[in-house]
């Protein structure tokens, strides 16, 4: 069965981001593809806040940590 997708707004994130300290370091992960991604710039849409990440091929699946 596959998952339903969920939106992410900018209020969830917030509500989210707000727990940590400013100094907490975010990673992107795809457990799918068992890779590691890295913020490549965000920028504002006309309704939408666009996250860009690139893939980081320079990660070895066996370094990345599990959920």
């Amino acid at each position: 069965m596959i998952e339903p997708v969920t939106n992410l707004t900018v209020g969830d994130l917030k509500s989210e981001l707000s727990r940590w300290s400013d100094e907490t370091p975010v990673t992107f992960h795809s457990p799918l593809k068992k890779q590691e991604f890295r913020l490549f710039r965000y920028q504002a849409g006309d309704s939408v806040l666009i996250l860009e990440i690139n893939e980081f091929p320079e990660t070895s699946p066996l370094a990345l940590p599990e959920a």
